[in-house]
């Protein structure tokens, strides 16, 4: 009978759930982060190397964008939950860096 109780509540806890669409979803989300930080990289090394300069505050957008999805996914998700820290804390203090180097403070 337990079992049967047990089972019960699993389908009515994923019921209209598309776990497929969920797992699509994440992983073009990756997909999207990695494209948005090459294009970054391009766009930097274009200002650089044509004495443009560069511009933080759109290199901050991207990564605090990446910063976020980190931390949310570390707190979400206990599977390589110290990576994930790990990888938050990094994006988190580019973005810092960034922000300052914006506003001329560094």
């Amino acid at each position: 009978m337990e079992k049967e109780k047990i089972l019960e509540n699993s389908r009515l806890e994923n019921r209209g759930k598309d776990f497929y669409a969920l797992q699509v979803e994440a992983n073009a989300c990756k997909i999207a982060s990695i494209v948005m930080v090459l294009l970054a990289f391009v766009y930097y090394s274009y200002e650089m190397f044509t004495g443009k300069g560069s511009n933080p505050a759109f290199y901050s957008l991207i990564t605090i964008f990446n910063a976020v999805m980190f931390g949310y996914r570390a707190i979400k998700i206990e599977e390589k939950r110290g990576l994930s820290i790990f990888a938050s804390v990094v994006w988190t203090i580019l973005t810092a860096i960034l922000i300052l180097r914006y506003f001329g403070v560094i």
